[in-house]
């Protein structure tokens, strides 16, 4: 058992650019950033707060015509061209190796330890395991978020090293069960690849990756939104990227990341996969998955890393239970971060 110390950190592994959305024009075949307009709309007075007050009760003097005005606001929307052959969404991602090390950390003690577990990972294919999973992520379009219900999707990965393009096509049928039928060696083959950027700083990988969806007419398209300040008189805003003179919706790299990174399925009571974090936030469920309560939280499993490393190299059959510790304290190492000791 480690002590984690008052400096300890470590860079992530997996950086993500933003993914750009184009639109295909059915005639020209042109690329073309896609944009959105804000509008105003007139709403309904809805909200809880209209009617009630904190305590449950309903507000003094409140009149059934008060409740019948509208609501005024201005949202961004983004509404496909009739002119629209497809939609492409567009992102990079560069693999490396840094979770083999850390970043900072002030005891030695706890570096080799940490290292030493990170070692043993590679040894035993756990990162094999991480890197199939995230690859799943993305040939899945899980990546996508709410314009995966689409009439067909295609999903390809340009390997930077030679160029090669691995295509996915019918990804809105195969998304249901994972399937990979006739697809399995390419599979198991960037599975590698991206398992040995993970495990070797000479080996770094570089990708692209584009999803190629066929929507139906006037679809609407659902980028990130921004939770920015500045934009207080608009109740709905999206993350756009200025490419020339317009103003090019994106998904952020942080949304990309989240959803990629969607592989925890090793804490208590798992029956669906949440995003791989320290305390196993699902805010689907608002609830922590890997409260300290659990004991499966990464500050408390990080302590193991000495143990579940001699574990791992003295060759013995892990348990269940075990393993997904061992999952899951990879994973957050290859997200990286502050891990140390100290006030907020």
């Amino acid at each position: 058992m480690i002590e984690l110390c008052k400096n300890l950190s470590q860079i992530r592994s997996l950086f993500f650019s933003p993914a750009f959305f184009y639109w295909v024009d059915k005639n020209t075949h042109e690329e073309i950033p896609l944009e959105c307009k804000s509008r105003k709309i007139l709403g309904l007075r809805d909200g809880y707060s209209k009617a009630y007050k904190k305590d449950g009760s309903v507000k003094n003097d409140l009149s059934r015509l008060e409740l019948s005005y509208g609501n005024p606001q201005t949202i961004d929307e983004c509404i496909l061209s009739p002119e629209a052959e497809y939609v492409i969404v567009r992102f990079s991602l560069q693999v490396t190796s840094n979770n083999q090390d850390l970043h900072s950390c002030n005891e030695p003690a706890v570096r080799d330890a940490l290292k030493e577990f990170a070692s043993a990972c590679k040894e035993t294919g756990v990162y094999k395991e991480l890197s199939r999973r995230y690859l799943l992520n993305i040939f899945m379009g899980r990546w996508l978020w709410m314009n995966q219900r689409t009439k067909r999707t295609e999903i390809s990965l340009t390997d930077l090293d030679d160029d090669r393009v691995y295509v996915l096509s019918d990804v809105h049928k195969r998304r249901r069960v994972n399937d990979l039928t006739g697809f399995e060696q390419e599979y198991k083959k960037l599975t590698e690849r991206f398992a040995l950027a993970l495990t070797d700083k000479y080996e770094y990988w570089d990708v692209v990756v584009e999803a190629k969806l066929k929507l139906r007419p006037f679809a609407e398209i659902f980028p990130s939104q921004t939770f920015s300040e500045a934009n207080k008189d608009r109740s709905r805003v999206y993350s756009t990227f200025r490419s020339g003179e317009k103003e090019q919706l994106i998904f952020t790299s942080h949304k990309i990341g989240a959803a990629i990174q969607m592989i925890d399925d090793w804490h208590p009571g798992a029956d669906s996969l949440i995003r791989v974090s320290s305390y196993g936030s699902d805010r689907e469920n608002a609830t922590a998955h890997r409260h300290p309560d659990t004991g499966y939280d990464v500050y408390s499993i990080m302590r193991q890393a000495d143990e579940l490393a001699i574990l791992m190299n003295s060759g013995k059959k892990i348990d269940t239970v075990t393993m997904g510790k061992i999952y899951y304290l990879a994973a957050m190492m290859v997200c990286g971060g502050m891990r140390q000791v100290g006030e907020e």
